[in-house]
Formats: C-alpha cells, sequence, structure tokens
C-alpha cells in the first residue's frame, strides 16, 4: 500500500469525507503513520542492514549515527579483513577482562553501545587499517508524499492504519480513544507475529541481538 492509500484508509475509519478532511488533516495523518512505522521496526527490529566502519588508531569510541545515519541496535559486529567476531559485552566487563582496556592495542574483539549510539571497541588499533563490518537493525525512512510506500513488508502495511487511527483519537479524548483501542491492540499482535519471524531468523544466524518478545508481554496483559 502507498502511503495515499494509507492516510485515505486511515481517514475513512476515523469517520472523516477522505476527499475533504475536516477534523483530521491528511498531514497528521501521515505523521501518525511514519510513527507508526518508527515504532513497528522498533518492536520487531524487522530492518537490517550491514555497513563497513573504518577504525581510527588510537581510538576506543566511536559515533555511530555519524556513518550509519539510521543505526537503530547492532545485531553483529566482525572485522572485514579475516571475518572474526566481535564479541558484545558491556563497559563492566571489559574493566574486569583489563583495567588499560581503553589503552590495549590490537585486532578489537569485543564491542559495547552505550546510550543511542557509543560504540566502545577494545583492543584499539594503534594505525588505520581495520574496518568492522557491522549487521545492524535500522529505521525507516520516512514517508513524505502520498505516493511514498512503507518499507517494512506488505502484509503489514494495514496495521500502520490501525496504530494511526487509535493514536489521533487521542486527541477527542479518552472516552474517544478507548473505543478504538483494540485497534492498537491488533498493531501489536502484528508486530509481535513479525518479531517472531526476525527472533527465529536471527537466532539461526547467531545475531548478538533479537526483538523484544512482545507476544509474551501481551499474553500476561489484561483483556481490553
Amino acid at each position: 500500500m502507498t502511503a495515499g492509500e494509507l492516510i485515505e484508509r486511515t481517514l475513512k475509519d476515523l469517520g472523516e469525507d477522505t476527499s475533504s478532511p475536516v477534523y483530521y488533516k491528511s498531514s497528521e495523518v501521515l505523521d501518525a503513520l511514519n510513527e507508526a512505522q518508527r515504532f513497528f521496526c522498533l518492536l520487531t527490529l524487522c530492518l537490517e542492514t550491514t555497513g563497513n566502519l573504518a577504525l581510527a588508531a588510537d581510538t576506543s569510541f566511536y559515533h555511530l549515527l555519524t556513518t550509519f545515519q539510521r543505526f537503530l541496535l547492532p545485531l553483529r559486529v566482525q572485522v572485514l579483513a579475516t571475518g572474526a567476531k566481535v564479541r558484545p559485552g558491556r563497559l563492566g566487563d571489559f574493566d574486569s577482562l583489563s583495567a588499560t582496556w581503553q589503552d590495549d592495542v590490537g585486532d578489537p574483539t569485543r564491542y559495547d553501545v552505550l546510550g543511542m549510539d557509543l560504540l566502545a571497541v577494545t583492543p584499539r588499533p594503534d594505525a588505520p587499517g581495520i574496518t568492522l563490518e557491522i549487521t545492524y537493525a535500522q529505521t525507516p525512512d520516512r514517508m513524505t508524499s502520498e505516493g511514498d510506500t512503507p518499507e517494512i513488508p506488505a502484509e503489514y502495511h494495514p496495521c500502520l492504519a490501525d496504530y494511526g487511527v487509535a493514536r489521533l483519537r487521542v486527541k477527542e479524548g479518552g472516552q474517544e480513544f478507548q473505543k478504538v483501542l483494540s485497534r492498537f491492540g491488533n498493531f501489536l499482535t502484528e508486530a509481535a507475529k513479525m518479531a517472531d519471524y526476525v527472533r527465529s531468523r536471527m537466532a539461526g544466524r547467531g545475531y548478538d541481538r533479537q526483538p523484544f518478545e512482545l507476544a509474551k508481554w501481551q499474553s500476561t496483559q489484561p483483556a481490553t
């Protein structure tokens, strides 16, 4: 589905005249659909890609968003030239293994990502020439026109409209929002299906991280 088709579907479900909406504007519906797709990708990690990061000499920290503008979460890190896996860890692990880990020299064997994008590696190279191949989950491109298409798989496009309806109904107060809360539940159910598929695929590839187990969380929530 195109963004235009999703906007029309969402407006119709909101009770608007799709050709001349009054209370809900097409622009704010598009904003809600973009928000829905970003949230879907966060829950499922369904968009992934691989890029290279050239390491500098005597440097342990890197801002990944400088190189990978849509970076969300690292999935696998390895040395490009050798294919050697760089294992995930925490700074506390680094400290326990070596009190001087920020000064240790060599090919990186461990990494951590702090906050949104701060990559720490140890050991660090003492000269340029080492490149990391990083497979990472990424955020979707923002849809800006009605001709754009969501990046998530096509079978999940309708659930973006479910999210959009619930998200926009908040403007009308809690009672109206309560009436469409099941639409948000539909969105989460579809995201859980996608996350289960992604999780099984990632397990087979030996990735360092997997999506949040949304289906298990849903099973603990009271019915709406």
